[in-house]
């Protein structure tokens, strides 16, 4: 969306080159990875701190596990970050262009990780040795809402696939708790938790030349994937991500925003706006759409413009179905279970 996008103030900051940082704000650096999917790039940062034996570093996310990556990385490693070891990583939460390369930045840095427990079980359970196959239950659960066999098998396929491209995950970490104060240097950082895009997700505030490190909760130009997850079937991901940003408007207003895509900002209030405007909007269309009985699968079309391959249909079915669970929840839909076994919304 980009509701008085203008109005955002965008900070004039150059995007670093690949395996190199560039300053952000006092005692913070960014470094921009790639990915192989929209948006292109994931943010990481790197905060200048100091223990014990000396100065060191603490780096924020790990990007995508692919070779391009690690390559910057071991670049950067090299580089700018030479001369000061990495005593921790902070992940924002458990998504592979966040987490997927953090047990292997740990190996190679020596660095602990630290997370919170939601996102770190949440992380086992899609990319752990489970018993269990989290893209079974996927299937079934989006099959449920009217997605045609033929494309959750394609979607186990993409998935099975994905898990493996993640490999390792971390055996133990430092859990992160909410409201917690972490001393970085000589500044105090809180780990505020949101919820609504992943299940725990950290993002971190300096109230001292304010900087919010916000992960993918208040993304400049796009609104976050909210989706419901199989695990969850009737949460209302939808309530909990627009009640989890709204503790933003607390921030100091020209506090600096750095997001994990897109480049850094002011104006955290307004993109809160924006962003819950965003979902007032789709919300009403939803409900609109639903004259007569409608699936999540054939909403699909009418919401999206562009043909969806099995990893973006994979997103789009966990959104609208968490858009269709608000409507319910709130009286603005009642839901049908079919003789078919799918799920059906329509205006009460």
């Amino acid at each position: 969306m980009s509701e008085h996008l203008h109005a955002l103030e965008i900070l004039d900051l150059p995007r670093p080159a690949p395996g190199r940082m560039a300053p952000v704000a006092r005692g913070v650096y960014r470094l921009c990875m790639p990915v192989a999917f929209a948006p292109g790039h994931v943010n990481v940062w790197a905060i200048e701190d100091q223990d014990a034996d000396g100065p060191c570093w603490t780096l924020v996310d790990a990007g995508f596990p692919d070779d391009a990556t690690r390559a910057h990385w071991l670049q950067a490693l090299a580089g700018d970050l030479a001369g000061r070891p990495v005593r921790r990583i902070l992940i924002t939460h458990c998504h592979p262009d966040h987490f997927g390369l953090g047990d292997w930045l740990a190996t190679q840095t020596g660095g602990r990780i630290w997370m919170s427990l939601g996102e770190y079980l949440t992380a086992q359970a899609w990319f752990g040795d489970t018993p269990a196959s989290a893209m079974d239950l996927m299937a079934a659960f989006f099959r449920q809402h009217g997605l045609p066999p033929a494309q959750t098998e394609a979607m186990q396929r993409e998935g099975s696939r994905y898990r493996r491209t993640v490999g390792s995950v971390p055996t133990a970490m430092r859990r992160v708790l909410p409201g917690e104060v972490i001393t970085i240097g000589e500044d105090a950082w809180e780990a505020i938790v949101g919820h609504g895009h992943s299940p725990e997700h950290l993002s971190f505030y300096r109230a001292h030349d304010p900087v919010l490190i916000a992960g993918d909760m208040l993304l400049p130009t796009i609104s976050p994937n909210t989706p419901t997850l199989p695990f969850e079937p009737e949460t209302d991901a939808v309530a909990h991500y627009l009640d989890s940003i709204e503790r933003f408007r607390l921030l100091a207003a020209h506090t600096v925003v750095l997001p994990a895509h897109g480049d850094p900002y002011r104006g955290v209030g307004l993109r809160v706006d924006q962003l819950r405007l965003h979902h007032e909007k789709r919300l009403v269309q939803i409900a609109s759409l639903c004259e007569t009985p409608t699936s999540a699968f054939d909403l699909l079309p009418r919401l999206f413009k562009r043909e969806l391959d099995s990893f973006q249909t994979r997103f789009a079915m966990g959104e609208v179905i968490a858009h269709l669970n608000h409507l319910r929840q709130t009286g603005g839909l009642r839901r049908l279970h079919d003789g078919d076994g799918v799920f059906r919304f329509t205006q009460p």
